[in-house]
């Protein structure tokens, strides 16, 4: 389980950089293993973005790729570029893959290779913002809300992997060859291997018995002919246990689901949403506005969809 191998895990000091409490590549590649969870967190990113004015200082585009790590990573950073007279003249957005934070407090590197200094870059205290959801184990790093289904985000991506090669195999089904032909050479019984072990899903077998029998030759299957691996129910829990982590009502989604009976008033599961969840993701961004001295992030007031600006 993912909190087992977490609590294994600790911000290990690593050549005046601190290491983050698990690999963040880990974490990206679970955003394309799951489409459920990569939709939920476009999702949410996109309506963070759509709920908020921003100074001149912060592009919209920095801001969604800012959401989008912190997001996914449980961490999200931004440079404050001032210019000679210390004036603010841009806020950029920095990859949080990327990002470490110092031996020093405050201080953060931008390291793209982990075993090479080409291309980092240091900078001082004051220069980064860094958001994190908060930790309970460790107070360098955040980590995302989602980190509890990762272990369903994968079995999932594995149910469809399994499927995926139970197609490709053409036979659906291991089986045991056996022969009883002493005339076979070794050079066809390893010919017979050969195009035996080409079906990649599952494992076959085959025996020569030599002549040593008197049994006739004889096609065993393994298993049953169908493959009983649930694939359905699996797909179904695990898909439960994504949507449960990140909180997002299917009908805000756009997504229809078997089973599935949508609510009534899409208004109210709107206002909930927005209240319990998107207020609270944005509040933590207009942290911005303390460390930089303005206000750059602003809430917008929240509008109803039936009122007329959202009208189609």
């Amino acid at each position: 389980m993912s909190c087992d191998i977490l609590s294994y895990m600790e911000v290990a000091l690593v050549n005046g950089l601190y290491e983050t409490p698990i690999p963040l590549d880990t974490l990206a590649k679970a955003v394309r293993a799951n489409p459920m969870h990569g939709s939920a967190l476009y999702v949410k990113g996109n309506m963070a973005s759509s709920s908020v004015e921003l100074h001149p200082l912060l592009k919209k585009r920095d801001f969604k790729r800012f959401m989008a790590d912190f997001l996914t990573f449980g961490n999200g950073y931004l440079q404050v570029v001032r210019n000679g007279l210390r004036d603010i003249v841009a806020i950029k957005h920095l990859p949080a893959l990327f990002m470490r934070r110092k031996e020093k407090i405050d201080e953060y590197c931008y390291k793209p290779k982990a075993f090479s200094d080409e291309g980092q870059i240091d900078y001082r205290a004051g220069q980064i913002f860094h958001l994190t959801e908060y930790d309970v184990s460790q107070e360098l790093y955040g980590l995302p809300q989602y980190i509890g289904a990762l272990s369903s985000i994968w079995l999932n991506e594995d149910a469809t992997l399994f499927r995926r090669k139970y197609y490709i195999n053409g036979s659906h089904a291991g089986y045991l060859l056996y022969m009883n032909d002493p005339h076979l050479t070794p050079e066809q019984e390893k010919e017979i291997k050969l195009k035996l072990s080409k079906h990649g899903a599952f494992k076959n077998m085959f025996v020569n018995g030599k002549g040593n029998d008197g049994k006739k030759p004889e096609l065993t299957p393994i298993g049953q002919v169908e493959a009983k691996d649930a694939f359905k129910d699996i797909k179904s829990m695990t898909t439960n246990d994504v949507l449960a982590s990140h909180r997002i009502p299917l009908e805000l989604m756009s997504i229809v689901r078997e089973g599935f009976s949508s609510s009534s008033d899409l208004n109210k599961v709107d206002r909930v949403f927005y209240k319990n969840e998107l207020v609270p993701l944005l509040e933590s961004a207009c942290e911005l506005n303390e460390f930089v001295g303005m206000g750059v992030i602003t809430i917008k007031e929240y509008e109803g969809l039936d009122t007329p600006s959202n009208a189609a």
